[in-house]
């Protein structure tokens, strides 16, 4: 048995975030902007590493490869923002998030993002710890 796989496993839980939203985060027509949804999003995954990381070194670095967007509703400047981060997917060497942000608790955007785990010393991509699973 490999030293990965005799550890506990580790539950990639959601996340939950309360997104300040500034009246720069939103374009012309006073919508929140997709460059803003992205912002808050990478708010999203550094809690979601966050979470799973406590004190621990383990987790490995991991580079976006993919991030896609949809826009259900219109969301503006005043309303209260949260977005919900989960792990949906557990590949051999990434890691499929769904991103959700409720404006005053309707859906504004769903995001899916691939995030490819890295190693820094070699640049190639590497292996997601075998003792991750799902929430």
């Amino acid at each position: 048995m490999t030293e990965q796989s005799s550890r506990d496993p580790i539950t990639l839980s959601p996340v939950e975030d309360v997104i300040q939203v500034r009246f720069s985060d939103t374009d012309a027509m006073g919508h929140i902007s997709s460059g803003s949804y992205a912002a808050f999003a990478e708010v999203g995954r550094e809690s979601f590493f966050k979470n799973i990381a406590g004190e621990r070194s383990e987790v490995p670095w991991f580079v976006l490869a993919r991030l896609a967007m949809d826009y259900p509703s219109e969301a503006r400047y005043g309303q209260r923002f949260t977005l919900t981060t989960n792990a949906i997917r557990i590949g051999e060497k990434s890691l499929t998030l769904e991103q959700q942000v409720f404006a005053d608790g309707k859906l504004a955007c769903k995001l899916e993002v691939v995030m490819v785990a890295f190693d820094r010393t070699t640049r190639k991509s590497a292996a997601v710890p075998r003792h991750w699973r799902l929430g």
